[in-house]
């Protein structure tokens, strides 16, 4: 990896949250990984119980990544030795996102989420 000096001025960041990161800087491998199981009752409930990673294949399947081939020669001239920056201004960044302001020579990202919607119309339908 290049190494380069980061300079940055000013960044604004609303949220960061569920094993997201924000990198200012060099960094050389990033593997942020999140499991969600998103429960929406409509009308609200008082509980998260009953929903268990485990009840869902999703979570036990394994990923399917890409074939890393590098046969690729490549050689880089940085013209500046810094990476300067004056203003970022970003709403948010979640479940295994990274903000990256440098160099990063390898991600690996998951992130598995099982959405459930309970609404009460279909709540109250007999099967």
């Amino acid at each position: 990896m290049n190494k380069r000096t980061t300079y940055v001025k000013n960044v604004r960041l609303t949220t960061l949250s569920y094993s997201s990161g924000l990198e200012i800087g060099d960094t050389h491998q990033a593997t942020p990984n999140s499991k969600v199981i998103a429960v929406q009752k409509e009308g609200g409930f008082h509980t998260d119980e009953g929903y268990e990673f485990n009840q869902f294949p999703i979570f036990d399947l394994e990923a399917d990544k890409p074939i890393f081939i590098s046969n690729i020669k490549q050689q880089h001239h940085m013209h500046n030795p810094t990476i300067q920056v004056d203003h970022i201004d970003i709403t948010g960044v979640s479940t295994s996102s990274i903000v990256q302001i440098g160099n990063l020579d390898i991600v690996n990202s998951e992130a598995r989420i099982k959405h459930i919607r309970i609404l009460k119309e279909a709540h109250n339908k007999p099967i």
